[in-house]
């Protein structure tokens, strides 16, 4: 952890050198800010508030730049940036919250102040979640019969999802898959297959491997399915 540490504080010194005092404040966000980070699963996230009038125009070129900074570490970080009103950048909903909650600021201490996302706008945002991140992969990563390195992260994910997914739905923050898989067990969706989604927690904690939760055999489209019953069921 301490090289993902001094890693991260690069990039915040790359934004801060770069975009001067447009930048307001930089932050680590995810499993970085709000703990169970895993070196092999999870990404490295950052989150910078900008305080100029426009987007930056070199914006995807200093991000471009901070991902070689590092030729492992640079492959699996997040940049999300914005500006406070959200009328440009890319900070989600989801990561707004992550933000509000969890961000830990890296150069000058500033705690991120702006409006919090609705229960409306939150519950919008994870049904385009289900439909554009969640959705699209199933198929692919249900004929998997074996695990290419690439595909470990991917099929992991798709399993905790469903966790991040309600405990998110019903408590309108973001936390740790830790904690998701927890409230999961005290909410116990119907049809959901809840020993593959502690397994796969555990394969997050180096406890065991992504091969051991695919020989699991989950049905992914019936996880998905019984998530998003749950969520109909909650509106």
């Amino acid at each position: 952890m301490d090289e993902i540490a001094g890693f991260v504080d690069r990039i915040s010194r790359h934004f801060q050198a770069r975009l001067g005092s447009s930048l307001t404040e930089v932050y680590k966000l995810g499993s970085l800010a709000h703990g169970g980070f895993s070196s092999i699963y999870s990404d490295i996230d950052v989150g910078l508030l900008l305080n100029c009038a426009q987007p930056p125009a070199h914006m995807a070129t200093l991000v471009e730049g901070a991902k070689t900074m590092h030729a492992d570490f640079g492959k699996k970080l997040s940049v999300f940036w914005g500006n406070p009103e959200f009328s440009w950048g890319r900070l989600p909903v989801i990561d707004r919250l992550d933000l509000l909650d969890y961000g830990v600021p890296l150069l000058r201490g500033c705690r991120p102040e702006f409006r919090r996302p609705t229960e409306a706008e939150i519950h919008r945002a994870l049904e385009e979640s289900i439909e554009n991140s969640w959705k699209p992969r199933i198929a692919e990563l249900q004929g998997l019969t074996r695990l290419e390195a690439s595909q470990r992260k991917p099929y992991v994910r798709a399993i905790l999802y469903a966790a991040r997914l309600i405990y998110t739905w019903d408590k309108l923050v973001v936390n740790s898959n830790d904690e998701a898989v927890h409230y999961l067990h005290q909410v116990r969706p119907r049809g959901l297959d809840l020993r593959a989604i502690d397994a796969a927690l555990a394969c997050r904690r180096g406890q065991c491997t992504a091969e051991d939760v695919l020989h699991l055999r989950t049905d992914l489209e019936r996880q998905l399915q019984a998530a998003a019953a749950y969520i109909a069921e909650q509106k």
